[in-house]
């Protein structure tokens, strides 16, 4: 039996349509690299939030108060989060009475800080955004109190080794939180989603204890952790610059400037425009 032309075409089409809506809807782009995620993320910047649908107060009990009440016995904690956004995590934690620190927001869509800085104004000198891929993260060893990545971690461009990095960078005794993907999206995400119980034996492997997962949405659930050590108060917070490593060659050495970070090292500059620092490019 001959089948019609007509059908093949619709079942083309159909399978065109399925396979549109898993690389950019379900995926995000994150199978075809970097610049497609980024590209998606600053083309749906400005509708980002609404379409989330975010809860202020949902936000405010799953994550600013657990995170501000792991910190409460230091003061001016650090917290970097990771993949930012739209300053969903720092918001959260901002708005909390009980935490006096400062976040650093990293994201590698500039659109997405962008709209970040406009909702964190009343923030401003508690909020750092940062223009940079989580790939390298562009900070010393162990300089915050506090590191983590909201509805993210699958959509980077190497979640492992972004993983590893966000260990590097939490002090001793540091608070850790990241979200896993859940339900059956996670499954058309090979290599990116993890089941819970591989995703908590990550961490443990990448040294973290007190693992443990913490149901949240239908498609993310919470893992906590900690890494091993305890949390000293230092004091004074260090300026942002004496957190800061090169992203082109590594050198800790960084000047700042009038409106840009120079490397000492191999004169590389980065600027700050509209409240970013930039240490991203569009060429990179």
């Amino acid at each position: 039996m001959e089948v019609p032309l007509w059908l093949i075409a619709l079942s083309g089409v159909a399978l065109a349509v399925a396979f549109g809506y898993w690389a950019v809807v379900i995926t995000e782009g994150a199978y075809f690299g970097r610049r497609l995620v980024t590209f998606l993320y600053d083309r749906g910047a400005d509708t980002y939030d609404v379409v989330k649908e975010f809860n202020p107060t949902e936000d405010a009990w799953f994550l600013g108060i657990p995170m501000a009440r792991d910190l409460s016995d230091v003061r001016h904690p650090l917290v970097l989060d990771v993949a930012t956004g739209t300053g969903r995590m720092a918001l959260s934690l901002l708005r909390q009475l009980t935490f006096d620190g400062h976040v650093v927001g990293l994201d590698a869509s500039r659109e997405m800080l962008a709209i970040a800085r406009h909702k964190t104004q009343r923030y401003t000198g508690r909020m750092t955004l940062v223009w940079k891929d989580a790939t390298r993260l562009p900070f010393v060893d162990e300089c915050f109190d506090a590191v983590s990545c909201i509805e993210a971690l699958e959509f980077l461009p190497r979640p492992r080794e972004t993983l590893a990095e966000m260990v590097r960078v939490l002090r001793p005794g540091g608070s850790f939180l990241v979200t896993n993907r859940i339900g059956w999206e996670r499954y058309l995400m090979p290599g990116r989603a993890f089941k819970p119980a591989q995703l908590e034996s990550m961490l443990v492997d990448l040294g973290l204890e007190r693992v443990w997962t913490k149901p949240w949405q239908t498609y993310y659930d919470l893992i906590w952790a900690r890494k091993p050590g305890t949390l000293t108060d230092r004091g004074t917070p260090p300026a942002l610059v004496e957190l800061l490593r090169c992203p082109f060659c590594g050198s800790e050495r960084l000047d700042s400037g009038d409106s840009t970070l120079i490397c000492s090292a191999c004169d590389r500059q980065y600027a700050r425009r509209e409240g970013i620092l930039e240490l991203e490019s569009s060429s990179d």
